[in-house]
């Protein structure tokens, strides 16, 4: 195992695969394949988790941006709230059109 870590790290290998290589000639093909295949994999890995932490990133900027829209639409449905309630002088909980018409003299509602 050691000896497979080394090969990976290229940590001067080749002194021993000289050495093999005297007795399996084909031996330096086992050992290049692995370094070309673990390297693969690892690099694969390696973008996976980066990929992985982009698309968790972007999954909560996008649920933030759901949260501050709907934050943003009740602030405006209470403002509506408000402005009719003011609007509605008698109230009646309707708006007549002489309520609509007055309400522009309101100054309340001119802020709004």
């Amino acid at each position: 195992m050691f000896t497979l870590v080394q090969v990976l790290c290229e940590d001067s290998f080749h002194a021993f695969l000289r050495e093999i290589m005297h007795y399996l000639p084909w031996a330096w093909t086992y050992f290049y394949s692995y370094i070309a295949i673990a390297c693969l994999v690892l690099m694969n890995l390696v973008t996976a988790i980066i990929v992985e932490h982009a698309m968790e990133t972007s999954r909560g900027d996008h649920e933030q941006q759901l949260r501050d829209k709907i934050t943003r639409e009740e602030k405006e449905v209470k403002q509506l709230k408000h402005l009719f309630d003011v609007m509605d002088t008698d109230g009646s909980g309707t708006l007549c059109w002489e309520e609509f018409q007055e309400s522009f003299q309101h100054p309340e509602v001119g802020k709004m």
